[in-house]
């Protein structure tokens, strides 16, 4: 297993029922330093995603998994619910092509509702109308992530850090990884690529170059304002490029507002308030919110598929066989819903190994 981000500590944990000694090697000095903690903690209803595409199928079902294991491993989490809403009546159209590709995808207890109701159920909230998801929630996707990585490690299982694979090598029905500055080489019939933010690059390596990534900066603000005065997350309408800049609903109450979404050339986390303007406006559609209440919070980035300009494009999970590299499996363009697959993706990649 390359990538001991989320999805990649699921699927260890997923296969630890069928395979013995597996290892989970990942470059960076703990698990989940990048996507993993630098997202939204949000577990997705599935209402965005075109039907039966991996996405849509995963989302649904990984939101029904994700909520029986935080209670069955007493992980921090709530089934908040989240509102979609609109400022212009004229949306509201939106909103219902929303609730009916939710519907097709399977999303239970959805429910449009007036501007008014949206008052009645989030006082500091303005909206025209909104669509009610109840099935969305948060999570503590670091406490997640620990989980994962004990029951991994109970299972006869490693999981080991500053391991950066540099080459793959195929070798009648095994490979060979070899890593950075290690004079150490495993050994297997079976790799799983889910090292996220490099996983085309980590596909290369074996021989195959069909994959390129286009990576996306998404920044998130924060405030003390409004803590404990909301129930709900509360998100605008989906843009092209991403859900749009919503309110985060933090577990001890508080909130915060994010991400922008832009593309850049390199992984930078660094922040500036180059976008502070632009981003205030978006809030301020549906929350009174004052310029200097607002303040910097962390930037993340997303491994996508498509290209600026161009239509979302699916996952891509794929056993790469037909290309000549039995039980590769390839993790490619993992961004949101990742968090919320997690543990369907780990049982689609089980399901695909042979």
């Amino acid at each position: 297993m390359i990538g001991a981000g989320i999805v990649g500590l699921a699927v260890a944990y997923k296969l630890c029922s069928k395979y013995n000694n597996i290892l989970v090697v990942e470059k960076e000095r703990a698990f989940g330093q990048h996507i993993s903690s630098r997202n939204s903690e949000v577990i997705h209803s599935g209402i965005y995603y075109e039907p039966d595409s991996l996405k849509a199928r995963l989302c649904v079902r990984g939101n029904q998994l994700m909520y029986n294991f935080a209670k069955q491993y007493g992980i921090n989490y709530k089934n908040c619910g989240k509102i979609i809403v609109v400022s212009d009546p004229d949306k509201i159209d939106k909103l219902e092509a929303l609730m009916k590709n939710g519907k097709q995808n399977g999303v239970e207890g959805l429910e449009l509702i007036s501007g008014a109701e949206v008052s009645q159920r989030e006082p500091i909230i303005r909206a025209a109308g909104g669509l009610a998801v109840p099935s969305t929630g948060i999570i503590d996707s670091h406490a997640f992530m620990h989980k994962l990585e004990y029951l991994i490690t109970s299972s006869d299982s490693t999981t080991v850090y500053n391991t950066e694979v540099t080459d793959i090598t195929h070798e009648d029905k095994h490979y060979i990884l070899t890593f950075k500055d290690i004079d150490y080489a495993a050994k297997s019939k079976i790799v799983v690529n889910s090292a996220g933010l490099w996983c085309d690059k980590v596909s290369s390596m074996v021989g195959i170059d069909s994959y390129k990534l286009h990576i996306c900066k998404g920044e998130y603000y924060t405030t003390s304002m409004y803590r404990n005065k909301l129930n709900s997350l509360i998100y605008p309408l989906p843009t092209e490029i991403s859900l749009g800049t919503h309110i985060v609903l933090h577990m001890d109450g508080s909130i915060g507002f994010g991400p922008n979404a832009y593309y850049v050339d390199e992984i930078d986390y660094s922040m500036d308030d180059s976008n502070k303007k632009i981003f205030l406006k978006h809030i301020n559609k549906y929350l009174d919110l004052p310029e200097e209440s607002l303040s910097q919070d962390f930037a993340g980035i997303r491994p996508k598929i498509q290209g600026p300009g161009e239509q979302s494009k699916d996952f891509i999970i794929k056993n790469e066989t037909e290309k000549g590299y039995h039980n590769f499996i390839n993790l490619i363009g993992i961004e949101s819903p990742g968090l919320t697959s997690a543990l369907a993706i780990a049982e689609y990649v089980k399901e695909i190994i042979d």
